[in-house]
């Protein structure tokens, strides 16, 4: 029989005890897939997108039950900025970038256990390409290919020196592949409206320096959306009402190639959102999210609300239109 080298027997042990006692939660982390994909807009333009995301995690559930305790609770606040540039009708580059800090706090026996992480995020570059478009733009196919770049940190440790688990630290520590497919249609009984579907899937690269040389590896990814968007005079303000739905599929991570107990799952997300425009290019956003189902593989903390405000502008830089600031 073999036997692990003390130090990394130790590391393993230290890491799934903290896992079983902060319950592992793989929906708590910083929302770049959800914020993906600015949209389609003319050749040489500009897109600005600055939002604060909140994530509020304090529903405890096995399976589709909610457990009765409120003794574990989450947060993540994200700063992101994205940023898109229309090269020309078809071709467009994204970038997120993002600002992270992460709240995690356990109270048991009438003791409080509180660990906090904060700094830069992982960015995501995303390369689009209009796929189809019909006669002025009602039906248009986007596809889009993109890596996340590991540039937040994934190795802080608490004041005591204790390991952090991963699904709290700023950055995931690893190179992802990202595929992205949207499809967007105005129908021709009312052109200011839109239906969109939105597709994302992560493929997840490993950290082969996670405590001090093990691996850790997120789930797989999947997010289908199907929303609803509408344009309306309201006297002189003008506004965008829109309501989605998303769904959420995350395989189990997995720690030195062994599945991670309590992670991973299914979710089903209801969205009501309105922009307001207060000039022809720039906006205010503000969304909320609730979960209407969630199937969770065995007991994580789940989302009960996310908030999601922010900023709006396009800079169209074509001759034919004029600079608008």
């Amino acid at each position: 029989m073999k036997y692990l080298p003390v130090p990394i027997f130790f590391s393993a042990f230290l890491y799934c005890m903290n896992a079983s006692f902060a319950q592992t939660c793989c929906s708590g982390g910083v929302p770049l897939s959800s914020n993906l994909g600015l949209p389609p807009e003319s050749g040489k333009t500009l897109q600005l997108n600055f939002n604060y995301d909140l994530n509020v995690l304090q529903t405890l559930k096995t399976g589709t039950s909610e457990l009765d305790d409120d003794s574990r609770t989450r947060s993540t606040h994200s700063a992101l900025f994205q940023a898109g540039y229309s090269f020309s009708e078809r071709f467009a580059v994204d970038g997120l970038f993002s600002w992270v800090r992460q709240e995690r706090r356990i109270r048991q026996f009438g003791n409080e256990d509180f660990t906090a992480t904060n700094g830069i995020g992982d960015a995501v570059f995303l390369f689009k390409y209009k796929l189809f478009s019909t006669p002025q733009n009602q039906t248009v196919v986007t596809g889009a290919l993109g890596v996340k770049a590991p540039v937040g940190a994934s190795g802080l440790r608490r004041n005591d020196g204790l390991a952090i688990n991963a699904d709290l630290q700023p950055g995931s520590g690893a190179w992802d592949g990202i595929g992205w497919a949207q499809a967007v249609h105005s129908p021709g009984f009312r052109q200011s409206m839109s239906i969109s579907g939105t597709a994302v899937y992560g493929l997840k690269g490993k950290n082969t320096d996670y405590l001090g040389g093990q691996t850790y590896q997120f789930g797989n990814e999947l997010q289908l959306t199907a929303a609803v968007a509408d344009r309306l005079f309201i006297g002189k303000i003008l506004i965008d009402p829109s309501i989605s739905l998303r769904f959420r599929h995350v395989r189990p991570d997995r720690f030195n190639e062994e599945k991670v107990p309590s992670t991973g799952g299914k979710w089903l997300f209801l969205s009501p959102a309105l922009s307001y425009w207060f000039s022809p290019n720039h906006a205010l956003n503000a969304r909320m999210e609730v979960p209407l189902f969630a199937d969770i593989t065995g007991t994580q903390v789940t989302p009960t609300y996310r908030i999601n405000i922010g900023f709006f502008a396009k800079i169209s830089f074509n001759k034919k239109q004029p600079l608008v600031f």
